[in-house]
């Protein structure tokens, strides 16, 4: 399995740039998920080949506010390659402690446009698995 990015819930953005020693510059792309009312913003980490994800939670029906509430900054997820979410989930079905956290399609075009998501939690570790939709 090849780790595709990092997921770390925030609540200002500007202060997890800085303590990641990062410019605002950085950030490839913001995309608002209507679902989990999250802002979703993207830096390529290009010497470590890994995307980072800023989570911020847009209001308190936000799938990652009580995660914000507690913590305020926070390593969320690992979001995990995919080829074919299913056969992801399969793998996690009989996993004692595994359960589905929840499957989204969202548009972002700094992971190649149209993705699939599944999230899975494992005892304390969440999973993502991401697969690019094939458009053609």
């Amino acid at each position: 399995m090849k780790i595709h990015h990092l997921g770390i819930v925030v609540t200002n953005v500007a202060e997890t740039l800085q303590s990641l020693g990062l410019e605002e510059t950085a950030i490839r792309e913001t995309v608002y998920d209507p679902f989990q009312k999250n802002k979703l913003h993207f830096i390529y980490l290009k010497e470590n080949d890994l995307w980072l994800e800023l989570v911020e939670p847009t209001d308190e029906t936000a799938s990652t506010h009580k995660f914000a509430k507690k913590f305020g900054m926070g390593l969320h997820h690992l979001g995990m390659e995919s080829k074919n979410l299913e056969l992801s989930e399969k793998k996690y079905e009989n996993q004692k402690g595994a359960f589905i956290l929840g499957r989204y399609k969202i548009e972002v075009n700094s992971f190649g446009g149209k993705i699939r998501t599944l999230f899975i939690a494992i005892k304390g570790l969440i999973l993502e698995f991401v697969q690019v939709e094939n458009n053609g």
